[in-house]
């Protein structure tokens, strides 16, 4: 609400001050020139998500409906305002607080279409995505409020389900028309996907399942850490075939993650390194070790590689990442999803140590028509259940396929994209029904329809 306000008195100030920085405009016409110019934007989407569990096991199945619009003042010496609005209300489907006689437990999946946080709730889900006012100077910018934020490996959108991740607080984004780019950033406020309410972070960290502890104790951290956010530094070094970045990650009292990437391309190969370091900060010592986010003794150490083969048409890409058991790789999935080069969707890294994750993908493009076709394996190996030092969510080692198909049509239909997703993902040893009832062993079906405008 402060920063709302803030941002609607910068506004009214900046638009008061275009009219009496000239004596030949007249102040109406500058501010309606500036909004009759300003663009308008959006995205009606359509989500069908089902899931089947394996045997006896309760499935799920919706359909929800929503979609963006998005409001852009036109760029007048530099500055320029926009703002976004999001919603969603559920459209048909079953009982997704259906609980399961088995597992004792109701939907997950399916849930997160809809607001996580209020479950049960599907009309009248509306968020204000974004409310921002930006400075331009060049290729570069300062934007301030609740803004989209460039991406990063962790902090990001991820906008794979009916509304993304959000973020609020100020992000310099700097390009020097070189190879040299560079982010310095600072937010403070927070809207995870799948919910429809903004949180100062210390009351964001630790909504998402807080897992256990390395001894096996569920944990319980959120409300003990007066953290005020997050600091980002990116740099990147992009040139025509060789990309560098650096990232670090300051969660303020709880952590800090430095990540880096390279890529090298040569003819139609492509090769690709990352190592990831984390480790938390002194503040967590004072703490009741139920009470940690990240034990003193936890080093994550995560080292990923891929290389792939490409042409105009296809690329095949073969991707290996070792999580070493030096401790658990963690980060607060309240602000994103970490992006290794096996990362795939509904799999991801964060939560484990001393595992071992190998991804094969093949995917084949069609410019006429735009038609996309993709398929990919992931084998994860060395995850246990019990084994909680190296196990924040106790899942088990597990194989999943993933067949993707998108299709975007021209002529007519243009501004109309397809997405069907189906995934497969099964437990390589734990079979207890109970416990990865929604986790694994199931097959899922997403088909998306977005309309650009």
């Amino acid at each position: 609400m402060r920063t709302t306000l803030f941002i609607s008195l910068l506004l009214l100030v900046f638009l008061n001050g275009f009219s009496q920085s000239s004596k030949e405009l007249d102040s109406l016409s500058v501010f309606q020139d500036i909004f009759d110019s300003s663009s308008v934007e959006g995205e009606l989407r359509n989500f069908t998500m089902a899931t089947y569990n394996r045997g006896s096991l309760q499935d799920y199945s919706t359909n929800a409906t929503g979609g963006t619009v998005k409001i852009k003042t036109k760029n007048f010496k530099g500055f320029e305002a926009g703002m976004q609005t999001s919603f969603t209300y559920k459209t048909i489907g079953n009982d997704l607080n259906a609980v399961d006689p088995i597992a004792g437990r109701g939907d997950k999946w399916e849930l997160e279409l809809y607001d996580i946080f209020n479950k049960g709730e599907f009309e009248h889900l509306i968020r204000l995505d974004e409310l921002y006012l930006q400075y331009n100077f060049g290729k570069s910018y300062l934007a301030y409020g609740k803004i989209k934020t460039e991406y990063t490996r962790l902090i990001n959108a991820s906008d794979g389900r009916m509304n993304r991740f959000a973020h609020q607080g100020a992000w310099l984004h700097l390009n020097f028309d070189s190879p040299h780019k560079l982010d310095l950033a600072w937010l403070n406020r927070f809207s995870p996907r799948s919910s429809y309410v903004w949180f100062d972070f210390d009351e964001a960290f630790g909504l998402v399942n807080q897992g256990f502890q390395p001894n096996g104790e569920a944990a319980i951290y959120k409300g003990f850490y007066p953290t005020q956010g997050v600091a980002i530094f990116n740099y990147g070094y992009i040139n025509h075939n060789f990309n560098f970045h650096v990232y670090n990650f300051l969660f303020d009292k709880i952590s800090n993650i430095v990540w880096l990437e390279a890529d090298y391309v040569y003819k139609t190969y492509k090769l690709g390194l990352q190592y990831a370091h984390s480790q938390a900060l002194s503040y967590g010592e004072q703490l009741d070790e139920v009470n940690r986010y990240m034990q003193p003794d936890e080093r994550a150490n995560v080292l990923s590689s891929k290389l792939s083969w490409f042409t105009p048409k296809w690329e095949v890409s073969a991707a290996y990442t070792k999580a070493f058991d030096t401790g658990r790789f963690l980060f607060p999935k309240e602000l994103g999803r970490d992006h290794f080069y096996t990362s795939i969707p509904r799999s991801r890294l964060e939560g484990l140590g001393g595992v071992d994750v190998f991804t094969l993908r093949v995917d084949y493009q069609l410019s006429k028509p735009n038609l996309h076709f993709g398929v990919s394996y992931q084998d994860l190996s060395g995850a246990e259940v019990q084994r909680f030092q190296l196990n924040k969510y106790n899942i088990d080692s597990t194989r999943q396929f993933n067949t993707q198909i998108t299709f975007e049509p021209e002529g007519f239909f243009k501004g109309l994209h397809l997405d069907l997703l189906w995934v497969y993902r099964t437990n390589k040893t734990n079979e207890q029904q109970d416990l990865f009832f929604n986790r694994s062993n199931f097959h899922q079906i997403n088909l998306v329809t977005n309309f650009y405008f």
